[in-house]
């Protein structure tokens, strides 16, 4: 691809995620018209919106156990920074590579998280012959951004993602895949409505939509914003100006507009989204596409985090973080710093993130028919 051909498409681009892109021009005051509310009931919500979505930073890795740490994979591991811009911001994404690779597996974390914390699953598909990009997202570790704004942003972050890897020779002739959790897996299916050429997706414990979950879950998302507070006409509008027509897709569309493979997965017992109401997989009856799989997990495997790891690595962490709760109860903040240091210096951080095999090994496989199938 020339240099020409180059800003061509990054011009085109950046036309189109314009349309999209968020309605920074439009007033507070208009969604105050739309949404029937007063001016500063709209100025009182936005705030309190704000502020559930704030800057997400890396925790102390000294006192945090698991593959949550790129220092603790990197010799077996390396990866280059590349940075990218997703719309007005600067994001900061990493590509692991392996040699004969099949194909390019993009893995989209969730909110309140970053791309370190999939490194369970990065490293998985490194071991199974794939490269790897991932990224974090707005407001998020080695990103820029006040804040991670919405749940839309993933998927505002990963059309722009994406955008950026189909421009770059390297990174557009290969197969690509997209693996998410909760917002991620949001992200990865309703990106199957704007972009073409993915060749399968993986979503584990998705949520449906960018707003299902704080109209459901109210005040323990968002104090007063929905429930009880400003009704739902208000995330309607507030998320239109900050996101466009983003909010406009879904997975459920996103996925009907395809006949890609899917692989749909979300935990029996998941607390953050719940199977039966905001989740993508409560949507079955309404996905259309043909190739689409669904997979629940129970037991322990069936949390919002927990579904991403083994049994095995279940019981250990319950043990793990029992003993950190201990100390932390036992010799008080300053002391007891020191000793869950010490404590997480002795932890088999490979087994306290072994990932759910029956879960990542049916993504893998879904993936490699792809690649067998020409």
């Amino acid at each position: 691809m020339s240099e020409d051909d180059k800003k061509q498409g990054e011009e085109k681009d950046k036309k189109e995620q314009k349309k999209r892109g968020k309605g920074g021009k439009i007033a507070l005051a208009a969604v105050a018209i739309a949404s029937g509310l007063s001016a500063a009931g709209v100025v009182g919500g936005a705030a309190l919106y704000n502020s559930f979505f704030k800057r997400y930073e890396r925790p102390d890795y000294s006192v945090t156990p698991g593959i949550v740490c790129y220092e603790r994979v990197k010799s077996d591991y390396p990866r280059e920074e590349i940075f990218f811009r997703s719309e007005k911001v600067r994001l900061k994404g990493y590509y692991y590579t392996v040699e004969g690779a099949k194909g390019l597996v993009v893995v989209v974390h969730g909110l309140h998280a970053g791309s370190d914390d999939m490194l369970p699953i990065i490293t998985y598909m490194l071991r199974r012959g794939y490269n790897v990009f991932s990224y974090d997202g707005m407001g998020t570790y080695d990103s820029e951004g006040d804040g991670t704004v919405g749940m839309c942003r993933s998927l505002v972050d990963l059309d722009n993602a994406l955008s950026f890897l189909q421009r770059e020779p390297r990174f557009a002739a290969q197969p690509l895949f997209l693996i998410g959790h909760s917002c991620g897996g949001y992200a990865v299916t309703s990106v199957l409505s704007i972009k073409k050429g993915i060749k399968a997706v993986a979503a584990y414990a998705a949520v449906a939509d960018c707003y299902t979950l704080i109209a459901d879950k109210g005040k323990q998302y968002a104090g007063d914003l929905a429930g009880e507070g400003l009704p739902r006409v208000f995330l309607d509008e507030y998320q239109k100006l900050l996101f466009g027509s983003y909010v406009n897709y879904n997975g459920v569309t996103g996925v009907n507009s395809t006949n890609i493979p899917v692989l749909i997965a979300h935990g029996a017992d998941d607390n953050v989204i719940s199977y039966c109401l905001q989740s993508l997989i409560s949507h079955k009856s309404e996905i259309i596409n043909p190739n689409v799989e669904f997979m629940t997990t129970e037991g322990l495997t069936g949390g919002h985090s927990s579904i991403l790891f083994s049994e095995r690595a279940a019981l250990y962490k319950r043990s793990v973080d029992k003993e950190i709760a201990d100390i932390k109860k036992r010799y008080g903040e300053k002391e007891g710093y020191e000793k869950v240091r010490r404590f997480v210096s002795t932890v088999d951080h490979s087994l306290y993130s072994e990932v759910n095999y029956d879960l990542l090994d049916k993504t893998a496989k879904m993936f490699d028919n792809i690649i067998q199938g020409g």
